[in-house]
């Protein structure tokens, strides 16, 4: 929508932040800090102000600088997972189904928990910010989270409409298109893509955001009913649901 608008900021040497801007109340929110220089500077050239600061996770690449950020807007608020102590900040504590105000719009919650046991993601006016939970072609290794976790979360995700843009926390999409076409190699949209995104990482642009219909037709983890994913994951077809899940996350990690 016009009144809303969304810049990437790129960090470390893969990580994103976000920042959402609603331009009728100038209004400004950041999706995760782990590193405040570049977010600072895109604000100062945008000559905007920080109102929120939201959080997906614990993790030092996504939120080591929040406290520091804060120092620099100290009305802005915080917004963590609810019951995710390891982020000690004083904070605005969300859990699913919660609608922040931001202007004309609400900033709404989904726990997507699996990378991490609390992993929260955000959506607004059709546009879901991930986090590790989804990456585009993959998704997050499993550090607290099971199998059955990194199942409803995709399940979740999918429940989006499809032209939902996702927005994910790292710029692993080359990689992991690699994988997945070790698991489809004859997914003929999946090979559409690899070109695709090697034309955008070469010309120093981003694979973020995706889509969740895209993901739907590349992403293992979002395709786990379908019959050539589930013939790599499980020839003998033994598995529950839940099980190829868990399979496929673990050829993912040795791969």
């Amino acid at each position: 929508m016009k009144d809303l608008g969304i810049e990437i900021v790129p960090y470390y040497d893969d990580n994103f932040s976000y920042l959402i801007h609603e331009k009728q109340a100038g209004v400004t929110a950041l999706v995760d800090c782990g590193e405040m220089e570049p977010v600072l500077r895109r604000l100062e050239t945008n000559n905007w102000r920080l109102n929120f600061i939201l959080a997906t996770h614990f993790h030092f690449d996504h939120a080591g600088e929040i406290e520091n950020m804060k120092k620099h807007f100290p009305d802005a608020i915080v917004v963590k997972p609810a019951g995710e102590k390891r982020l000690t900040m004083e904070a605005m504590e969300v859990k699913e189904g919660d609608a922040i105000a931001f202007g004309q719009f609400e900033i709404g919650v989904v726990s997507l928990p699996a990378h991490t046991m609390y992993c929260t993601g955000f959506h607004i006016e059709g546009n879901l910010f991930v986090g590790d939970a989804l990456f585009s072609a993959g998704c997050g290794r499993l550090f607290e989270g099971k199998p059955v976790d990194l199942e409803r979360a995709m399940d979740k995700i999918t429940s989006f409409s499809d032209d939902a843009n996702v927005y994910f926390g790292h710029e692993y999409t080359q990689s992991n298109i690699r994988f997945a076409k070790s698991i489809e190699p004859d997914n003929g949209d999946l090979e559409a893509y690899r070109k695709r995104v090697d034309q955008i990482i070469s010309s120093g642009q981003f694979s973020t955001p995706t889509t969740v219909g895209l993901e739907k037709k590349i992403n293992p983890f979002l395709r786990i009913d379908h019959p050539d994913v589930a013939q790599a994951v499980d020839s003998e077809n033994k598995l529950s649901r839940t099980e190829r899940m868990g399979k496929l996350r673990g050829l993912k990690d040795s791969f």
